[in-house]
């Protein structure tokens, strides 16, 4: 039996997991995150960690209380997380990065993001469901679709859109949110060609209108 529930410390581990396997370049075997702080794996994982255990540190997709946990028969087996992208996401965000990265670290991030197109402009101001994960050993169980159904159900009688976004390397999940009513909205670049920071140089960006 699936059921959802708020996550807990305890399920850390498995939300970087799945971070890591969506931020993962299959190619380069390189993610966003240790590419952006030019970490190893295990400092980055250390990292996100902290980020999480940060008490303060609340509604990002690096915030516990950003995400819901799909249990079966008791067992956390996937994850996905709901952010609302104003102006105190980016306030919370811009101050979690000074505090927990060390210094050569935060400097190689603030020099990557310099080199990054903005983003902003697309993303603001928007219902943003991320990081929909589901762990090897309970997939193919409709745990997904049971995760992105619990959040729509929550979110439409607040929300006028959602949105999800998808790397361009990967579209079979274009068709698979087109299920839920998900339809290409924009495609944004993200990163560039000479200098790879993501798994893929565009991202498209998906919109499901909840009052349809």
């Amino acid at each position: 039996m699936i059921s959802i529930r708020k996550a807990i410390k305890a399920d850390i581990p498995l939300i970087i997991k799945g971070i890591l396997a969506i931020e993962t370049n299959s190619k380069s075997l390189s993610d966003t995150y240790s590419n952006l702080f030019e970490t190893d794996l295990s400092t980055t994982k250390e990292y996100l960690s902290q980020f999480f255990l940060d008490e303060e540190n609340f509604d990002t997709e690096l915030s516990l209380n950003s995400y819901i946990i799909a249990e079966v028969d008791g067992k956390a087996a996937g994850c996905c997380a709901l952010i609302f992208t104003d102006k105190n996401y980016y306030q919370n965000k811009s101050e979690l990065f000074p505090i927990h990265l060390r210094s050569e670290h935060l400097n190689s991030f603030i020099n990557n993001v310099k080199n990054l197109p903005e983003t902003k402009t697309y993303s603001e101001n928007k219902y943003l469901i991320q990081y929909v994960f589901v762990d090897d050993d309970y997939r193919n169980r409709g745990i997904a679709e049971y995760l992105l159904k619990h959040v729509i159900s929550q979110m439409e009688p607040q929300a006028n859109d959602l949105y999800i976004d998808v790397l361009e390397s990967s579209p079979h999940l274009i068709k698979y949110y087109a299920k839920f009513g998900f339809r290409e909205y924009k495609t944004i670049n993200i990163d560039t060609s000479d200098h790879k920071i993501y798994p893929s140089v565009q991202k498209i960006i998906l919109r499901k209108t909840c009052t349809d």
